[in-house]
């Protein structure tokens, strides 16, 4: 799925990469308040080894411009120091929530549970050849596997191995 396109040329959200962003507060990125731009991380947005990374934050922000419109729209921020502030403002259990629903749609939508349960059982012969060499060692073999998949979704192993275990798809 192009999602970088869609979101800049169909949703019309237009990145602003910033210098320093991940070292400065420990992000990739996030939408202003006008629901207009993605701030991302300059290093992120310009290198093509960080493309997946790069995917994975387009579509969180587009997690929370689905789920959590109102809250930002609420908010009054336009640098990443006021970002900051934004957060420190929410109970932490709270931002938890918040930051977990976007992660969540972010993987729904990359790494949808049809297309992974098809991967999956399409390497069903290798999955059981993993499970008699890793002496079913579950949690080896789902990573070794989401390696193998998460090519196909352009996504990081993590991605892939975090639905397979949400979506409790593990061929038995």
């Amino acid at each position: 799925m192009p999602i970088i396109r869609i979101v800049e040329l169909k949703l019309g959200i237009g990145p602003i990469p910033i210098i320093g962003l991940k070292e400065s507060i420990d992000i990739d990125g996030f939408l202003t308040r006008d629901l207009a731009h993605i701030c991302i991380d300059y290093n992120v947005y310009m290198d093509p080894r960080q493309e997946k990374r790069l995917r994975f934050t387009y579509a969180h922000e587009v997690g929370h411009l689905i789920l959590h419109r109102d809250e930002i729209q609420q908010c009054d921020f336009r640098t990443a120091e006021e970002w900051i502030h934004f957060h420190e403002d929410f109970l932490e259990d709270d931002l938890n929530w918040f930051e977990q629903q976007a992660y969540e749609f972010a993987g729904r939508l990359l790494v949808p549970r049809e297309a992974l349960i098809q991967e999956l059982k399409i390497l069903g012969p290798k999955i059981q050849q993993y499970k008699l060499m890793a002496d079913n060692d579950e949690e080896n073999i789902i990573q070794a596997v989401s390696r193998l998949i998460s090519q196909k979704f352009q996504v990081s192993y993590e991605v892939v191995s975090r639905r397979i275990k949400i979506e409790k798809a593990w061929p038995q």
